[in-house]
């Protein structure tokens, strides 16, 4: 028997995740992927402007990944970066109507699939599922955090 690992298992549950996702995709989610949704969903409940630093904290990406992400985005019509008046350097993402359009669908997709895996799980379970995820988080960013820092 093999053995189990955190890492086996996250990575197992990455590619089942991706999977679902792709089932219920639809034509009009052709060009937008389950992370693009994510950052379509974040900025559409955002509270003011949000900039492409925002989406790299919110989702722990590093800035090449953001702007990878963001960059394709653009492309598909999704969002448009906007200068703001009081910096010329900042750049403020604003969605396009083809992604507001998308949004109530999105958020659909997610709930549906979060019903799928949280079935037959307890409240209980679910607790120790978001805590020990977070302790693992917090343990990664550490590392991560003391590497850069030329500590490891």
């Amino acid at each position: 028997m093999q053995e189990q690992t955190i890492c086996g298992e996250l990575g197992m549950l990455n590619n089942l995740f991706k999977r679902q996702m792709a089932c219920q995709s639809g034509e009009e989610f052709s060009q937008v992927t389950g992370m693009q949704g994510m950052i379509i969903h974040y900025l559409m409940v955002a509270d003011g402007d949000r900039f492409q630093k925002d989406v790299e904290t919110q989702f722990r990406f590093r800035r090449s990944t953001a702007t990878g992400i963001l960059q394709l985005m653009e492309q598909h019509g999704l969002l448009r970066r906007e200068p703001v008046p009081q910096d010329g350097r900042l750049k403020r993402l604003v969605l396009t109507d083809k992604a507001l359009a998308l949004d109530a669908r999105i958020k659909k997709k997610f709930r549906d699939t979060e019903a799928l895996m949280c079935a037959g799980i307890s409240e209980a379970d679910l607790a120790t599922w978001f805590r020990v995820c977070g302790r693992i988080r917090a343990n990664l960013e550490d590392y991560q955090r003391r590497a850069s820092e030329g500590q490891e």
